[in-house]
């Protein structure tokens, strides 16, 4: 098996090798300096691992079991295809230029890029590559360039947006063990993401997408590894974070319409609340499972006639369950507050339909329970336009600190949604 390095100083000392050689842009023209690189690719991508994606990847990768994880299929295969190849070259690069903040690396991790997009467009004409696992990793690969890279605002969204169509295509079936699954736990997190910046729902609260997750789920609790005892909250969390790109969906459908559907509203409400109720139950139980661990790693040893007593942290170290926490706790209160906003504009509504000329000039209803006073009525503006913000938009950092590599395992372990929330454009305001 193929193990994921600790350390990027072997990376770091061929980048440094290929610029001694004279320079990165002589290296592109020199046959022998370019082989190098390219020969270097596998311990490139497997120090990118390693540093950009630390708590996503080593706390998930006992779900794999005896199958190939992500980087591992990576390393074994590559070679084998050109569009994977340049792939791999293209985010080695962009990796090492925002580690190093050269601006000669980044400059030829584009280059790269422009190679990759031809190498995948000539593979697609040929029906074999289009299904296969390579193509989806070189997606997946081309997803998280643009995530670093940044060339547009919006590029990104197109290769996420083909991961999704390649997972949809190839069904729940395709992911049920090794290579497979990791793809889907490393990638659904940004697939949540995906429906939330596009405003659509996420196919991942389908019902056949719902059942693998179940199934998933109850396969891998019982695989050993230290953090297999967080599987059923994970996989829990994620189930009800995938609901919430449909909620918000719907919310902007609802109050964007100049004719309230009353029982649409009711039922969408109905829904936001069951989904808040299991993500604050979750979220308990996330909160009280992470301080024992926590306890455990201190020698404070619990039994069953002993559980954990005393107050709980309110933050924690990262690891994958804490970002996980929090982006819970993000979307419960984004939900929660298009709940409160749904509410607010039936109110609104009810006033409305009390003031207008058909209803003053009519007996009074005994249903209505509102208060009717002219300055609460007076505020038509609930159907606000919104928008959904989430930590991918700080975008990597330049230089040697290590965090700067590391914002996309951050969003990732979080389901998609950490630092996600609600902002209602007030400034929109209908007359």
């Amino acid at each position: 098996m193929v193990g994921v390095p600790h350390s990027n100083g072997c990376a770091l000392c061929r980048e440094r090798r290929i610029k001694s050689a004279g320079g990165f842009d002589e290296a592109l023209s020199s046959s022998l300096v370019r082989q190098q690189f390219r020969g270097a690719q596998p311990q490139l991508f497997l120090s990118f691992i390693s540093h950009s994606f630390p708590t996503l990847y080593y706390h998930n990768r006992f779900r794999s079991g005896d199958g190939l994880g992500f980087a591992e299929h990576l390393v074994l295969n590559y070679g084998t295809d050109a569009y994977l190849d340049s792939s791999v070259c293209c985010l080695s690069s962009i990796y090492l230029s925002r580690l190093t903040n050269d601006q000669t690396l980044l400059k030829a991790s584009r280059q790269l890029y422009s190679n990759s997009l031809r190498a995948v467009i000539k593979a697609l004409s040929k029906p074999e590559h289009v299904m296969s696992d390579n193509m989806l990793c070189t997606t997946i690969i081309l997803s998280v360039f643009e995530m670093y890279a940044q060339t547009t605002p919006d590029a990104w969204v197109v290769h996420s947006d083909a991961v999704r169509r390649l997972m949809i295509k190839r069904t729940a079936a395709a992911f049920e063990s090794g290579f497979g699954r990791f793809c889907f736990i490393a990638f659904r997190g940004f697939l949540i993401l995906l429906a939330l910046y596009e405003g659509k729902p996420c196919f991942l609260d389908e019902k056949e997408w719902q059942n693998y997750t179940i199934k998933m789920m109850t396969e891998d609790r019982t695989k050993p590894g230290e953090w297999s005892a967080y599987t059923d909250l994970v996989d829990l969390v994620h189930m009800e974070t995938a609901k919430c790109p449909r909620y918000i969906s719907e919310t902007r459908n609802l109050l964007a319409g100049t004719d309230l559907d009353h029982t649409k509203v009711h039922g969408l409400i109905d829904r936001i609340q069951d989904t808040s109720q299991r993500l604050e139950s979750l979220i308990s139980d996330l909160r009280s499972c992470i301080s024992a661990h926590n306890e455990r790693q201190q020698g404070i040893i619990q039994g069953p006639n002993k559980p954990f007593i005393g107050p709980v942290p309110e933050v924690f170290p990262d690891t994958g369950p804490s970002l996980l926490l929090t982006g819970a706790e993000n979307m419960l209160q984004t939900i929660q507050r298009l709940a409160n906003r749904l509410e607010d504009r039936l109110r609104v509504r009810v006033i409305e339909d009390a003031l207008s000329p058909e209803s003053i000039n009519s007996p009074p209803s005994e249903s209505s329970t509102y208060s009717t006073s002219p300055s609460t009525a007076s505020s038509k503006s609930f159907s606000l336009p919104f928008r959904v913000q989430s930590e991918l938009g700080n975008g990597p950092k330049a230089g040697h600190d290590p965090r700067g590599t590391m914002f996309l395992d951050r969003v990732a372990s979080s389901m998609g949604v950490l630092g996600a929330k609600v902002v209602f454009d007030e400034t929109h305001q209908s007359a």
